[in-house]
């Protein structure tokens, strides 16, 4: 029969060895971690509006635009050679005047969103 102090040491060495087992039986959840990182702050290029053409004039040609059409003052010619103006629209547009916005412009018959976005950089009042 074994002694006591035999007993005891082995008693301690159970011990030990289930105490060292014990993560390894009985894991603890894992957390995740978080990791902040900073983003660069977004810039957005500033918008930008497009600048009419302007054509040069030379001894033989003058062309019907160049740089913005005034749609109170334009003939039906000017406003025919500006984009989606066809000769029924040109006369619309001319009935309609005086224009002060792109809204005003935006109640002839015939001038739509697309129009209106065609045509904002290439008119004036």
């Amino acid at each position: 029969m074994p002694d006591r102090w035999t007993l005891l040491l082995g008693g301690a060495v159970l011990f030990a060895a289930a105490f060292t087992l014990m993560p390894a039986l009985f894991p603890q959840p894992r957390v995740p971690t978080v990791t902040r990182v900073a983003l660069p702050a977004a810039t957005s290029p500033a918008p930008t509006t497009p600048e009419a053409p302007v054509y040069p004039t030379t001894t033989s040609i003058t062309p019907l635009i160049s740089g913005r059409v005034n749609l109170n003052s334009a003939s039906l010619e000017q406003l025919e050679a500006l984009p989606r103006v066809g000769p029924a629209l040109a006369s619309r547009i001319v009935a309609g005047r005086p224009y002060r916005s792109l809204a005003d412009l935006d109640r002839v018959k015939g001038v739509g969103p697309a129009a209106l976005k065609a045509l904002g950089p290439l008119v004036s009042f």
